[in-house]
C-alpha cells in the first residue's frame, strides 16, 4: 500500500536492515534446529528453521521464546514444564492439541494496573483494557548506562526528548544475557523509585520496556511499580529481547493476549521497517460502530466509544478501535463463555489467582490454562501432521513475514436462499466459491469473512458444527491457484466440519501456509489492509493463541 511507505512499522519492532548476526547470536543452539540465518539445504528437510529476523532484515522479533529452562520470578529452577498434550494423534486423536499453563507474568509480558493496585484489579483494569495505540507506534530504543540502576540521574542523562511516548531501555541485563539463564538473578538492572518518578513527572513516555522480568529494581520492586501504574496511563513491557539491535527510532508493536480478568499477559513484540505493521490497518471507520457493536455489554465496563466521566473513572473502558480509527482489534477476548471446539458449555474457567494481594502477596499474579487452539489462534503444521509435530514444526517456526504485511479482507457469498447443514457447509469456500472471489495473483494474505460473522457464532458459548469453512476442494483450489500464504477465517476452524481433517491436511502439508482461526471481523469494510497477527513463542506447541490487528 502506498500509504505505508512513510509509516514506521507496528506490532513488530521493525529496524533498519542489520546483518544476520542478530538471529544467530540471540539464542544458543537448540537441538533439532538449524542455523536461523540460512535455509535448509534439502527441499523437504524435516529440520525446522527458527528465526529472529524476518522479511530480509525488516522484522526483528524482540520476544523470548517459551522454554522449560527460561527464568521465572525468584526461582532457581526456571519455568519447568508448561505444555501438555491432552489430545495426541499417537493416542488416536484426530489432531494434536496442546495445553499451556503459564503465570501471566512469564517471559516477555505486560503489566496492567491491577498487578500492584488491588482496587484496580477489583474494578477490572485488566490487560484487555490496555491501549493498543500506546502498544503500537514509533519508539526509541536506548542504551542505559551500564554502571547502575535507572535512577533519576540516569534518566536525566539520557536526554529523551519531549513528545517521545514509547521507550525501550536496554541495560546490563542484555549484556549479561540474564533472560537466557535458568536461575532468577536479583542483581538485574531496573528502575529505582526516583527514576520512575522522574520519568512520570518529566517525560511523555507511556510505554516503558525493559530487558528483564521486572521494570523495577529488586530494591524498589513495589515502590517503582506503584509510581508507574498509579495513573493507569503507562504500560509496562518486561523481559524484551534486545540483543544485536542498534539504538534508534523504530515502530514498536506489542500485542498481549485479550485475557479478560488478568492483570498481566504473555506478549509478542516485534520491530519492523516502514513497510510492515503488526496490526491490520484499515481505511477509516466510525469508532462507535465497530467498537460498540462488536461485543454485548460486559458488566463493569463502559461503552467503548466514550471516555470515562469523572464519576465513573474506576469503570474500565474496553475498546475495539484505537488511535482515532486507525487500529482495529480483530481478536476475540478470552472469557469463560466463549465457544470451545466440540463443547456445548463454552471455555469455562481459564484463569486462577494463585498469588493475591488479599491473601498477603505483594502483587496479584494470575495463572492461565488454555488449550492452544482456543479463541483467536494459529495452527502450525504439527497440528494435523504427526511427523511434523515430532520434527519440531511448532508455532515458534512460523514466519513472521507471512503473519505481518498487506492483506485482503473479503466477503464470502452468503447464499441466503440455501438452508440445511450439509448445503451450508458445501456452499462456502468450495472450489467454485474460490473461483468466484477473483483473488488476484500476488495476494499473499487473505481474511475470509463468512456467515459465521453474521450469525455471531464466536459470541455463543455452544460450539456450532454448522459453521462455514473450507471444503477439501476449496482448500486445494487455493493451494493450486493462488499465492496465498496466510488464510484467516471467522470461526474456530478454517475447515468445514464435514471436511475438518482433509481440508486442514491440504492447507498444512507444504508448511508454507499459516492458518489463523477465530478472527473477529465485525463492522470492517472489505478491502486491502496491513494485517498483523502475533502468536506466542511456544516452543513445542502446534498452536497458539494470537493477537491480531488491522492498521489503516
Amino acid at each position: 500500500m502506498s500509504t505505508t511507505k512513510t509509516m514506521i512499522p507496528l506490532l513488530l519492532l521493525l529496524l533498519s536492515p542489520l546483518s544476520s548476526t542478530a538471529s544467530t547470536a540471540a539464542y544458543p543452539t537448540i537441538p533439532g534446529t538449524i542455523d536461523t540465518s540460512v535455509s535448509s539445504s534439502q527441499p523437504d528437510n524435516l529440520i525446522p528453521i527458527r528465526n529472529e529476523i524476518y522479511g530480509n532484515g525488516k522484522i526483528f522479533d524482540i520476544s523470548h521464546r517459551y522454554t522449560n529452562d527460561m527464568p521465572v520470578w525468584d526461582s532457581k529452577d526456571g519455568l519447568g514444564k508448561f505444555l501438555s498434550l491432552p489430545a495426541s494423534m499417537k493416542n488416536g486423536s484426530l489432531a494434536n492439541n496442546s495445553e499451556m499453563k503459564l503465570p501471566t507474568h512469564t517471559g516477555t509480558h505486560v503489566d496492567s494496573p491491577g498487578h500492584v493496585f488491588d482496587h484496580y484489579f477489583d474494578s477490572g483494569f485488566d490487560v484487555d483494557t490496555l491501549d493498543l495505540e500506546v502498544l503500537n507506534g514509533p519508539a526509541l530504543l536506548v542504551d542505559a548506562p551500564r554502571h547502575s540502576n535507572i535512577t533519576a540521574e540516569v534518566m536525566k542523562s539520557l536526554h529523551i526528548p519531549k513528545g517521545v511516548r514509547r521507550v525501550l531501555f536496554r541495560t546490563l541485563n542484555t549484556d549479561r544475557r540474564l533472560m537466557f539463564k535458568r536461575e532468577f538473578d536479583r542483581s538485574y538492572v531496573g528502575f529505582t523509585k526516583d527514576g520512575a518518578k522522574w520519568l512520570v513527572d518529566n517525560t511523555d513516555i507511556k510505554l516503558v520496556g525493559i530487558d528483564y522480568l521486572s521494570v523495577a529494581a529488586w530494591s524498589d520492586l513495589i515502590p517503582s511499580h506503584l509510581v508507574f501504574l498509579e495513573g493507569r496511563e503507562i504500560i509496562l513491557v518486561e523481559a524484551l529481547k534486545l540483543d544485536d539491535i542498534q539504538p534508534g527510532v523504530y515502530s514498536v508493536h506489542c500485542l498481549p493476549l485479550r485475557l479478560f480478568g488478568a492483570e498481566g499477559s504473555p506478549i509478542r513484540c516485534a520491530k519492523a521497517m516502514a513497510s510492515l505493521l503488526l496490526l491490520l490497518l484499515l481505511s477509516p471507520l466510525s469508532t462507535t460502530t465497530a467498537s460498540s457493536g462488536a461485543y454485548p455489554t460486559i458488566p463493569g465496563s463502559m461503552d467503548t466509544s466514550f471516555p470515562a466521566s469523572q464519576d465513573s473513572k474506576l469503570i474500565p473502558i474496553r475498546r475495539e478501535v484505537y488511535g482515532d480509527g486507525r487500529i482495529f482489534d480483530i481478536t476475540h477476548r478470552y472469557t469463560s463463555d466463549m465457544p470451545f471446539m466440540g463443547s456445548e458449555n463454552g471455555l469455562g474457567q481459564f484463569l486462577r489467582l494463585p498469588e493475591s494481594m488479599k491473601n498477603g502477596s505483594f502483587a496479584n499474579i494470575s495463572e492461565m490454562k488454555l488449550i492452544t487452539h482456543t479463541g483467536t489462534h494459529v495452527d502450525a503444521p504439527g497440528h494435523y501432521y504427526d511427523h511434523y509435530f515430532d520434527a519440531g514444526f511448532d508455532v515458534d517456526t512460523l514466519d513472521l513475514e507471512v503473519l505481518n504485511g498487506p492483506g485482503l479482507l473479503i466477503d464470502v457469498p452468503r447464499g441466503t436462499n440455501i438452508t440445511g447443514f450439509v448445503q451450508q457447509n458445501c456452499l462456502f469456500c468450495t472450489a467454485e466459491v474460490m473461483k468466484s472471489l477473483h483473488i488476484p495473483k500476488g495476494a499473499r494474505r487473505v481474511l475470509f469473512r463468512t456467515e459465521n460473522t453474521d450469525r455471531r457464532l464466536m459470541f455463543k458459548n455452544q460450539f456450532d458444527t454448522s459453521f462455514v469453512g473450507f471444503t477439501t476442494d476449496g482448500a486445494k483450489w487455493l493451494v493450486d491457484n493462488t499465492d496465498i500464504k496466510l488464510v484467516g477465517i471467522d470461526y474456530l476452524a478454517v475447515a468445514a466440519w464435514s471436511d475438518l481433517v482433509p481440508a486442514h491436511l491440504v492447507l498444512l502439508e507444504s508448511r508454507e501456509i499459516i492458518i489463523v482461526e477465530g478472527l473477529k471481523l465485525d463492522d470492517i469494510q472489505p478491502g486491502l489492509y496491513s494485517i498483523h497477527c502475533l502468536p506466542l513463542r511456544l516452543m513445542g506447541a502446534e498452536g497458539s493463541p494470537a493477537r491480531c490487528i488491522l492498521i489503516k
